[in-house]
C-alpha cells in the first residue's frame, strides 16, 4: 500500500511539472527577444520549416552578394558527394539540431522507445545535425516562412549554425545511417539535447543570433514560427 501511495504521488508530481513545463512553453515565446534596429539592407532571404514537431532553418546553397564580403558555399562544409542523389540543381540546404536517438531511432512516432524519450529529456544522448538539400524554396507562411535579412546578420546566421557541427579538420562528421532519404544526411554535433534546449530552442537561439525576433524561450515549433510574421518574400 505504501509503495502505491509513492507512485501516486511521484505520478502526481510529474504530472504538476509538465503542466508547468507546457504552460511555460507555451507563454514564454510570447516574451520577445527584438531584433536590433540597424539600418543594413535586408538582402538574404532565408526561411524556417516545420514537420509540425521540428524545425530547420533554409538557407540559399551558395550566397555571394555584389558589392558585399559575404561569400558562402555550404558544398564546401556538406559537400553534395556526401548525399546519395544531389547535384548543383539542388539550391537550398535546411539545418537542424536535435538530439541523435530521436533522429536515427525515430523517423515516425510509433518508433519511439521510452529509453530514447528518457535519454533525450534530461540530457543523457548526444546530438546530431541534420542537413537536408532542396531544389527549390518557397514560403506558404504556415509550414514554411520566409525571412529577409542583412548580409552581415546572414555571416552571424553561418558562423552560429556551423559552431554547432563537431568538426574534425575542419570538415563535419557524417554519422552512417540510411537518413529519410537521398538529398538528407546527418553529422555529429556540439551540446546535449534536454527538456530545456530543444530543437526548436537551438532554432530559435540561432535566429536570434542573426537579429531576428524570436521568444525567449521556444521549446515547442509553434513559439518559433509564431514569432516570425506571416510574409511572404517576394
Amino acid at each position: 500500500m505504501k509503495i502505491l501511495k509513492v507512485c501516486f504521488k511521484l505520478l502526481l508530481y510529474a504530472a504538476a511539472l509538465g503542466g508547468i513545463w507546457l504552460a511555460l512553453a507555451l507563454l514564454l515565446p510570447k516574451i520577445k527577444l527584438e531584433a536590433e534596429d540597424r539600418k543594413d539592407v535586408k538582402e538574404v532571404t532565408i526561411f524556417v520549416r516545420t514537420n509540425g514537431v521540428h524545425t530547420d532553418i533554409v538557407m540559399p546553397r551558395n550566397m555571394h552578394l555584389p558589392n558585399s564580403v559575404v561569400s558562402f558555399n555550404w558544398n564546401n562544409l556538406v559537400n553534395d558527394t556526401l548525399f546519395h542523389d544531389v547535384d548543383s540543381t539542388y539550391h537550398y540546404v535546411a539545418v537542424g539540431w536535435g538530439d541523435k536517438g530521436f533522429y536515427l531511432n525515430t523517423p515516425e512516432w510509433k518508433d519511439l522507445k521510452l529509453s530514447t524519450a528518457f535519454k533525450a529529456a534530461f540530457g543523457l544522448g548526444s546530438t546530431a545535425m541534420h542537413v537536408t538539400y532542396y531544389r527549390r524554396m518557397e514560403a506558404d507562411g504556415e509550414s514554411t516562412k520566409a525571412i529577409k535579412i542583412s548580409a552581415p546578420d546572414y555571416q552571424n546566421l553561418i558562423a552560429e549554425i556551423t559552431r554547432s557541427f563537431d568538426l574534425e579538420d575542419g570538415a563535419p562528421k557524417l554519422i552512417p545511417h540510411p537518413a529519410y532519404g537521398a538529398h538528407d544526411n546527418y553529422f555529429e554535433a556540439k551540446g546535449r539535447y534536454s527538456l530545456f534546449k530543444t530543437c526548436n530552442t537551438w532554432t530559435g537561439n540561432t535566429l536570434h543570433k542573426a537579429n531576428i525576433t524570436m521568444g525567449v524561450w521556444t521549446p515547442l515549433q509553434s513559439g518559433v514560427m509564431n514569432s516570425i510574421p506571416d510574409t511572404l518574400a517576394k
